[in-house]
Formats: C-alpha cells, sequence, structure tokens
C-alpha cells in the first residue's frame, strides 16, 4: 500500500543498491514503485528495476518491461517493453508471459499473433497466474487465437475465479447463470457475483443487485437488490444508476423517491445512456421529480431516440404527430415511428399500419398497412387482428401476397 510505513533502513538499501548488490536494487525499485517507506517514484522505481534487469533478474525484466508497455516512470515505448519482457520469458518468468501474450494479442510493439498469445497465456497459467487464465477464457469465449470453446471458456475462467481474480468472477458467475459452457446453476452465479461484488467490482454489484431483485438463484429481496445496485452506482457504473433511479422511483427496497430517481437517470444518460433519458422524458412530460416540462421531455426523446432506442423513438413519432412540445409534423412523425418499427417495437408498428390506412405523414397505402399491422398481430392484441383483417378487405388476391412478403422482409429486419 502507498505510504506503508515499514522499519527499513533505506540509506542502508540505498547505499547496497548503489553498490550493485542486486537483491537490495530490487527491492529498492518495488519500495518506489509502491510506495513502501519511501515516498511513490516510478522513475526511481524504473531506474533501479532497470539496474537489475541488467544483471539478469528475471522480476526486474518483466516488471521494466511492463512499465515501458504502461509508461510508468519512462516514455511510454511498446518496443522497449517487448524487448525486456522476451528477455524475462527466458526466465519463463510468468508475469512476463502473461504481459508478452497481451502485446501479441493487440499488436503492441509486436505484429498481432492471436496465436503466439494463446501459447504464452497457457505456459503462465501452467504456473497459476490468474490473469493469463483469465485472458484464455476471454480468448477461448471470443474464438480468438482458436476456435470458439465456451466450455474451456468457463474452465479457464474458473481457474482465474478461485484465485482471486474479480473479472474472472464476475464472467463465471454470467455463464452459470446462462448456462453457456456448463449447466445453468443460479445459485452458483450467485456464488460468484458475491465473490466479486464483496471485492468492489461495480458490475458483479449490480449483477447481484439484479439476482436479487428478480429471485433467481437467490430468495427475492429488494433491500439487498437496492444496496448492491447502490454500491454499483456510486461507483459510476451507468447501468446501476440506471435501476437505481427505477428503485428510486418504484419505492422497492427504498422509500419513493422521485426526486432522487431522476438525478440517477440524468448522471446515467451524461454516460451516453439513452434509456435513462427516456425515462427523464417521461418524468418531464408528468411531472414526477422535476416541474412538468413539454420541451424537456420533447429534447430528452429526441436525444434517446438518437442513440437508436426504439421507445424514444416512437415517442418521438408521437410527438411530433401530436404537435406536443414541438411544431406537428406528421411526415417526421412516420419517419421516426418507423424507425422504432423496423426494430420490432410492436406500438410503432401498430400506429404506423394506422397512419398507412389514414395517410397520416405517408401516402395511404393499403399494403404497407396491412404488413405492419400484421406484424404488430404478434402481440396477440384482438383489435389489431380485426384492424388488420378490415384493411386486408382493400387489397386483391396479388395485393395481398405482396403485403405478405413486405411483412416476411420487414420481420427479417430485425430478427
Amino acid at each position: 500500500m502507498p505510504g506503508q510505513d515499514i522499519t527499513v533502513d533505506i540509506e542502508h538499501v540505498t547505499a547496497e543498491a548503489m553498490a550493485g548488490e542486486l537483491a537490495m536494487q530490487l527491492q529498492l525499485a518495488e519500495m518506489y514503485e509502491n510506495g513502501n517507506g519511501i515516498p511513490l517514484d516510478y522513475g526511481q522505481a524504473a531506474y533501479w528495476y532497470q539496474k537489475a534487469a541488467q544483471q539478469g533478474e528475471a522480476r526486474a525484466q518483466s516488471r521494466l518491461g511492463q512499465m515501458y508497455l504502461r509508461g510508468y516512470g519512462v516514455v511510454e515505448d511498446h518496443r522497449q517493453a517487448v524487448k525486456w519482457l522476451r528477455i524475462a520469458v527466458e526466465q519463463e518468468d510468468a508475469s512476463a508471459l502473461a504481459n508478452l501474450a497481451w502485446c501479441y494479442q493487440e499488436g503492441l510493439g509486436a505484429q498481432r499473433d492471436l496465436h503466439q498469445a494463446l501459447t504464452l497465456y497457457e505456459r503462465a497459467a501452467e504456473q497459476g497466474h490468474a490473469g493469463a487464465c483469465y485472458n484464455l477464457g476471454f480468448m477461448y469465449a471470443g474464438g480468438l487465437g482458436a476456435a470458439k470453446d465456451p466450455h474451456r471458456a468457463v474452465q479457464w475462467y474458473l481457474r482465474a475465479a478461485e484465485r482471486g481474480h474479480t473479472r474472472a468472477q464476475l464472467n463465471v458467475g454470467m455463464m452459470f447463470a446462462r448456462g453457456e459452457g456448463i449447466g445453468k446453476d443460479e445459485r452458483e452465479a450467485v456464488k460468484w457475483y458475491t465473490e466479486a461484488a464483496v471485492r468492489g467490482y461495480a458490475k458483479a454489484q449490480y449483477n447481484l443487485g439484479l439476482m436479487y431483485m428478480g429471485g433467481h438463484g437467490v430468495a427475492p429481496d429488494d433491500n439487498q437488490a437496492f444496496e448492491w445496485i447502490k454500491k454499483a452506482a456510486d461507483q459510476g457504473y451507468y447501468k446501476a444508476q440506471f435501476n437505481l433511479g427505477l428503485l428510486y422511483q418504484h419505492g422497492l427496497g427504498t422509500p419513493t423517491d422521485y426526486e432522487e430517481a431522476f438525478t440517477q437517470f440524468a448522471r446515467a444518460s451524461e454516460q451516453g445512456y439513452a434509456k435513462a433519458a427516456y425515462q427523464m422524458a417521461k418524468m418531464y412530460e408528468v411531472g414526477q421529480g422535476v416541474e412538468i416540462n413539454e420541451i424537456k421531455a420533447f429534447k430528452c426523446y429526441q436525444w434517446a431516440a438518437e442513440r437508436g432506442y426504439a421507445k424514444a423513438q416512437y415517442r418521438l413519432g408521437r410527438l411530433y404527430l401530436d404537435g406536443k412540445g414541438v411544431r406537428q409534423d406528421r411526415e417526421l412523425a412516420c419517419k421516426w415511428i418507423e424507425k422504432a418499427a423496423l426494430q420490432g417495437y410492436v406500438k410503432a408498428q401498430y400506429l404506423l399500419g394506422v397512419c398507412y390506412t389514414k395517410g397520416y405523414g405517408v401516402v395511404r397505402d393499403y399494403q404497407h398497412a396491412w404488413a405492419w399491422l400484421s406484424l404488430a398481430c404478434e402481440s396477440g392484441d384482438a383489435a389489431v387482428v380485426e384492424m388488420r383483417d378490415k384493411v386486408a378487405g382493400s387489397l386483391a388476391g396479388p395485393a395481398l401476397e405482396e403485403a405478405r412478403q413486405l411483412a416476411i422482409h420487414w420481420r427479417n429486419h430485425y430478427e
């Protein structure tokens, strides 16, 4: 821990290091890197690592390579990083193996070579290097350097998770939750989410909160859901902020607080989360936690719609259709409604069918109307089915078949 007070004769260690004592050079470098007993100083750490590295100390060679890789105490230089890591790898240093593998994986200081990365990770993993185990899991999960293999991925993630690797614990939890590469087991998912969550990993805290909220692998508990999701939100995780807003909005695990709900939605939207902006728009429309403001509602819907959120595209279309918070523009309304409809949003498909039936914002077209209403019928709403069948009465046999082909074409767009 930086600044940790330990009893070390700094002058003696420094003198011995300056005299060329390898063990003292390594110790002094580590003290400077970690701030143990002396002020943290990456420049001095790199200096003494290089001194020890030049004497053949593998750990120093590995650390020096990593400092060049990240620009700690030296000018970032990926070629120098690879040079020192390769030297350390000759002594089978596990950390060097894992970091050199990363260089090959990302093409840093060396030509990208996923097969070589995989081989090096395996050599590091054989020594129990948790990060290498995790990256092997990542590569097998994504089919990088080897055929995609979820089973092998989860096995490597498990090895990393058992060694305390928090991202691996999260991924193991997700794979158990989905039954991916291993039998679905929500209790095991909760176990691994908890392991990572108690170590402060925001995404794991969020996922654990969702498990408590839905009663997956654990008894439903809104209070626990709130606590874990709030921990993740307090770390700035946008999905947690959004869901924390929902909990405040609906009084789940905490008293209802619309103002705090709005605050959390705003924080999530600042990170580009369209769903959060959509919730803000709804609150502006009805005056929930904020004063009613149709113009701000419109702007929030527009912002979310421009980022592809179907519900916001639909609502924006409705606002243009009704002239609410903006000047009425039926043609523009239909363009936004169509964007949502092409994502499979049933309300938009129905409304677009109505627009084509009545000629609102578009040229009246019964084929298009029937096709969109037919897709909306998949919701099972009897009124929609009745309207579609009524429109069918305006179409002759060949025209109806063309409408069916249109519906198939549009369904393929979002399936």
